[in-house]
């Protein structure tokens, strides 16, 4: 009752403002409707004065973005119906970047403004990930890497897992294939620590697992963000150590339509359509496909069909409705671990064994601009994940349901300072074969989570920006039957409440000039904590009633150094992470720290730095390299001096390496483009293939040490005519022999090739 009346007071608290807002907004709705009709014009120019077309351009109110948008065939963009007040515009175009200084806008007056670009390795993306909000990338205080568009096409990306492969701070551990299992840990985190999204729509399954990198497709995708740090206080659950957002393309601007046709070595090909377009308030993007690959051993093949949808109406730019779907269906074989295992438990491929997946999203949301003053976002959201596997041992199959419906109010309190607050509830479901009751059927286990949070967006001048939130998640978990063979007892709902508290700083230490040798210093940090409730696997094989969600505590701060005019990018960030509260399983010596079979008493954690540098010398040529230290140390059992066996105090945490690094660099100079990219990592500690650690109870090694590779691709593309490229990738030149995950061979020297096709509709004199 006490908790119920606390959430109760911080609602009142956390709405009184917005209502109070909106109660006076609407005493002056004329006056304020007379003021919105202020408007900044102006065409974007490259560095010899020539109109930039589809460049990016986005509409700033402090670190706020506003809208964004993208200039027309002739390099005019506009942004209309604007209030009076102070803004900034900001522009980019691949190698190119420019940022105005404040303009200050009266009410009705209409601003005309050029935007010559310049040379820059700076990164002026705009970003929904990182706050409850748009806001630009460079003013941003959490540690973020945005994958754009660009890299993505040059690499010749096909899934998530090749699209965020060089991101400092995250470590790949693919099960050697097309459609093989991948884990990705971000800053030495668990693989279920990272928060999956597509367009904001939550992927991940019940209790956080998602080992489906290698099977999200990339095309249709406009860039992806990664946010390193718990990331709770915004979105709850699952976002313990990162965010992962896929964000496909917008529909703007006249009609386009793309194709993608190529293939290549192991019987694969790639094919891939997609479009985009706005017509009177009605938008609209799309994107298809399919990719297959006949595998390099007997049952390795795969076949993945999906699609990207989003529409958007908007008759007026107070209102807004848009709908996203995503959706991918893949059959694959399951070949086993046929590489790397000393002691070959099961010699041979496994040359039945298959799964099939299907994966779906939906999400319509609706913004709606009340006043000058305040906005109100509200979005539903529902993803689906049913996968089955069948092998000779029998059949198997794991049903997932995620429910998300959030509104949040965005109250400008004054020019440099913005309140956003809401609510949320949360819906998961999990079904699963090993999962069952007395009866030895599977059943369905359901959680709910409502929540309530609140930011505050604090920039009281160009140097300085400050974001603070908290949020509050009552998580309830319903009661589970007894299974069938009296290992687990019926356990009762269970119902928890966690506060999640995050605050980000970044501030302009050195602003430097034009011309300048040494450009902007910026200073950022950022802070909070993380909740991981238990999967359905740690409530189905227990027999503690009361066990707690997993914790993280992460921090980091940094430098960011821009040098010669903003051609080169340098950033440093250290982190640290502390994991507590982890759920392990006891036995033999360790019994007596509980009563129960498992309990949350693990603790690791992991500490680093992240190096990243970003070179645009020429407007030809785009460095970006980044380099990743890692020390991650298993702690103590509570209670205790020893860590869970097989570990040991002080050892590492599996699949982390101590060292990795990435480099890419495109070179594109008339109808030619070359690109090398490429990763290093160093050795890990990894898990024997086929029973893990079990093996070590029946008296076989269980750890391995697992060695580090470099895999080296390049790549060239050639526009044949003004529609149409050819292109073609070499992947692992080198011909390296490695294993991700021990066991699993990776692919070894292998090609694709194929054509890229796009078309644009004209729009005679019309603007964005």
């Amino acid at each position: 009752m006490l908790r119920l009346s606390a959430i109760f007071l911080i609602l009142s608290s956390f709405f009184a403002l917005p209502a109070r807002t909106q109660a006076q907004a609407q005493d002056n709705t004329a006056s304020t409707s007379a003021e919105s009709s202020g408007a900044i014009r102006g065409t974007v120019l490259d560095p010899d004065g020539k109109a930039v077309p589809r460049a990016s351009v986005t509409l700033l109110k402090g670190d706020e973005a506003l809208e964004q948008g993208q200039s027309d065939d002739r390099g005019l963009y506009s942004f209309t119906t604007l209030p009076s007040g102070t803004y900034r515009v900001a522009a980019s175009a691949a190698g190119l970047a420019a940022t105005t200084g404040d303009i200050a806008l009266q009410p009705g007056e209409e601003r005309h403004l050029d935007l010559p670009l310049a040379l820059s390795a700076v990164d002026q993306q705009v970003v929904v990930s990182a706050s409850l909000g748009d806001l630009i990338s460079t003013e941003i205080g959490s540690s973020l890497s945005v994958v754009p568009q660009e890299q993505i096409v040059s690499q010749d990306a096909q899934t998530l897992s090749d699209a965020i492969r060089e991101v400092p701070g995250l470590a790949e551990a693919n099960a050697g294939r097309r459609g093989g299992l991948t884990n990705v840990y971000i800053r030495g985190g668990d693989s279920k620590y990272n928060l999956v999204m597509v367009d904001g729509i939550p992927l991940n399954d019940f209790g956080g697992d998602f080992p489906y990198y290698a099977l999200l497709p990339i095309d249709g995708v406009d860039h992806v963000e990664v946010v390193r740090g718990s990331q709770s206080a915004l979105y709850g659950p699952d976002a313990v150590t990162g965010v992962i957002d896929l964000v496909t393309e917008a529909g703007e601007g006249p009609p386009s339509f793309n194709a993608v046709m190529e293939g290549g070595s192991f019987g694969t090909y790639r094919l891939a359509t997609g479009g985009s377009g706005d017509f009177r308030g009605f938008n609209w993007s799309y994107d298809l496909s399919r990719l297959s690959s006949d595998g390099v051993v007997p049952n390795d093949d795969y076949q993945s069909q999906s699609a990207f949808v989003t529409l958007g109406f908007s008759r007026s730019p107070k209102r807004q409705l848009i709908f996203h779907f995503f959706g991918d269906a893949n059959n694959a074989g399951a070949p086993g671990p046929y590489g790397s295992d000393p002691d070959q438990l099961f010699p041979g491929i496994d040359t039945v064994s298959r799964d099939k997946q299907n994966l779906f999203g939906y999400q319509a949301s609706e913004t709606e601009q009340i006043n000058p003053r305040l906005r109100q976002v509200s979005t539903v959201s529902v993803a689906t994940d049913r996968f089955y596997f069948s092998s000779p041992s029998g059949d198997s199959f794991s049903n997932n349901l995620h429910v998300v419906a959030n509104t949040r109010s965005e109250v400008t309190l004054a020019s440099t300072d913005v309140l956003v607050a809401g609510g949320e509830a949360n819906r998961e479901q999990y079904e699963d074969t090993y999962v069952a009751n007395s009866d030895n059927a599977p059943f369905v286990l359901p959680r709910t989570s409502l929540a309530l949070f609140v930011e505050n967006r604090w920039n009281p001048s160009r140097r300085w920006s400050l974001v603070t939130g908290i949020r509050v998640d009552d998580i309830h978990t319903n009661a589970l039957p007894p299974d069938a063979f009296g290992e687990r007892p019926p356990l009762p709902a269970t119902t928890i409440a966690q506060v999640n508290p995050r605050g980000t700083i970044s501030y302009v230490l050195r602003q430097g000039g034009v011309q300048s040798l040494w450009g902007e210093t910026r200073l950022h940090a950022s802070g909070g904590t993380g909740i991981r409730p238990p999967d359905g696997f740690d409530l189905g094989f227990t027999d503690n009633p009361h066990l707690k969600p997993e914790r993280s505590i992460t921090t980091d701060a940094g430098v960011t150094q821009r040098f010669f005019d903003d051609r080169a990018v340098l950033d440093f960030t250290y982190f640290y992470n502390r994991f507590k509260d982890q759920i392990v399983t006891l036995g033999a010596s360790l019994q007596n720290l509980s009563m129960f079979t498992s309990d949350n008493l693990n603790n690791s954690e992991a500490q680093g730095m992240e190096v990243s540098l970003r070179l645009q010398p020429t407007r030809s040529l785009e460095i970006a390299t980044s380099y990743t230290w890692l020390n991650t140390r298993i702690l103590a059992l509570d209670g205790s001096t020893l860590a869970q066996s097989p570990f040991q105090v002080g050892q590492p945490l599996i699949r982390r390496p101590r060292n990795s690094a990435g480099l890419d660099a495109t070179w594109q100079r008339g109808r030619l483009r070359l690109n090398a990219n490429g990763f290093a990592r160093s050795a890990t500690l990894d898990s024997e293939p086929n029973y893990g650690y079990g093996a070590c109870s029946i008296g076989l090694p269980c750890l391995f040490r697992d060695h580090g590779y470099v895999l080296a691709n390049a790549g060239l593309g050639f526009r044949t005519f003004h529609n149409a490229e050819v292109f073609g990738q070499l992947n692992n030149f080198l011909n390296q022999k490695y294993e991700e995950v021990f066991g699993y061979p990776a692919y070894r020297l292998n090609f694709m090739a194929g054509i890229r096709l796009q078309f644009q509709a004209e729009r005679g004199g019309s603007h964005p």
